[in-house]
């Protein structure tokens, strides 16, 4: 391809200029790994070197993948940030250098899986063909916790799978699946009865989640599936419809099984039960008050009294360390990525990219908003993760590789404008 051409491309996607946020995101990276680098009287070896591997990684892989596909660059320095400050605040306030190792290795690997997500949106061409395959995999994968060998049962659900201390999560990994069967499913098919197929296997879905307790899932998975068909079809009666039967749902659940009912009685009132059951959330509460505006500082703080501060509770951390001004403006990096996400979703030339492109960032938001609204006490517990920050593999690769679906497709967007730019100047010419 011409170079010329491929210019055209990268201003067609971005004309702002992105090198004063990847320089500042570098600045932060290093800065932030050297404080917890000299904060004690010994230096942290680990810690001098993600001073020095954060801003080289996050420079080669934005160079890297704007050389082989014009992405959109703000997306993925953004996701790089967000990733950036989850290896920050576990190399802080981790009880053991190996978890922010891991957790750089799970980085790595995600990384990896971003470059696989956007060359697989981009060539995969047929997908109305295979759908009903990925279908298939996608609830296979759901209930393989089931299988007796490889089935692990963790804090409370069954949702992982794992064979000698080696464990994932096939939730995380089936949500960019499931999002790309729907896609399918709702595209070009504005008719109820033509979504059928895409809603029963949505709901399927959620039934096999509902049965491993995996509560967060069920609500991420529903919502999306919601929010999906009413942007596919802007059938306003049916999507309320489905919002009245999830309601429904939830109060059938809520009667029924007694962990739901845990889980509202601590949203309620942790108090009344603070050395068991509201234990966590009123850490949490305590952590994110004792932070104040600006925070304590990088190792000032005591967010290890958090019981899984390093994962379900890693907001609360967070706010505690950096304050709430930061804890805000990182909320904030998430809505831009939303909002950009959007833009890729509008600009797309089919409805399958586009309703793709949507249901990626909406359920990003939703997944942002259960975990900083159960941290805070704005919503009951959920079990969902930050994503890109929380400690973890399944839901970093995972998150990682919906990211490069949608940077996958923010490519496509960019190469189809410049080719329009291509066919409007060879007009012009024409009529010259």
């Amino acid at each position: 391809m011409p170079k010329n051409k491929v210019d055209r491309m990268k201003k067609a996607l971005m004309r702002s200029n992105t090198k004063l946020l990847l320089s500042a995101v570098m600045l932060f990276q290093a800065l932030a790994m050297l404080l917890i680098a000299f904060q004690k009287e010994t230096v942290n070896p680990q810690a001098l070197v993600f001073a020095a591997a954060l801003p080289l990684v996050t420079w080669l892989v934005t160079r890297l993948m704007g050389r082989i596909w014009p992405v959109d660059r703000a997306i993925l320095i953004l996701v790089l940030f967000l990733c950036s400050v989850g290896i920050i605040t576990l190399s802080d306030i981790a009880k053991s250098d190996s978890t922010p190792r891991t957790q750089g290795l799970y980085a790595l690997a995600g990384i990896a899986a971003m470059f696989v997500g956007a060359a697989f949106i981009r060539g995969w061409k047929q997908w109305k063909k295979y759908t009903p395959l990925l279908m298939v995999l996608c609830l296979v994968a759901l209930a393989s916790p089931y299988l007796p060998v490889v089935g692990i049962y963790k804090n409370g659900a069954r949702n992982w799978v794992g064979y000698r201390g080696f464990s994932v999560q096939p939730s995380e990994f089936m949500k960019p699946i499931l999002i790309l069967c729907l896609a399918s499913g709702f595209s070009n098919r504005p008719r109820f009865a033509r979504c059928i197929p895409a809603i029963a296997f949505a709901a399927l879905c959620c039934g096999v989640l509902l049965a491993e307790k995996d509560l967060g899932a069920v609500l991420l998975y529903f919502l999306t599936t919601v929010f999906m068909y009413y942007v596919a079809t802007s059938n306003a009666f049916i999507s309320l419809a489905g919002l009245g039967m999830g309601a429904g749902a939830a109060v059938i659940a809520y009667r029924a099984l007694p962990y739901v009912q845990d889980r509202v009685a601590i949203w309620q009132n942790p108090w009344s039960d603070p050395q068991e059951s509201g234990y966590q959330l009123i850490q949490s509460l305590i952590a994110i008050g004792s932070g104040g505006l600006f925070g304590m500082g990088l190792g000032m703080g005591m967010p290890r009294d958090i019981p899984l501060y390093y994962s379900d509770f890693i907001f609360a951390s967070i706010t505690e360390e950096f304050g709430l001004i930061f804890a805000i403006g990182l909320l904030a990096v998430y809505v831009l990525i939303i909002m950009r996400g959007l833009i890729v979703a509008f600009n797309a030339r089919t409805s399958f990219h586009s309703l793709a492109a949507f249901g990626l960032v909406i359920m990003l938001g939703l997944q942002t908003m259960l975990i900083a609204g159960g941290n805070t006490k704005l919503l009951p517990l959920s079990g969902v993760t930050l994503p890109l920050i929380c400690h973890g593999g399944s839901s970093l690769v995972s998150t990682f590789f919906s990211m490069g679906l949608l940077l996958g497709l923010s490519s496509m967007n960019a190469e189809d404008e410049a080719r329009d730019i291509e066919m409007l100047e060879l007009k012009e010419e024409e009529t010259f």
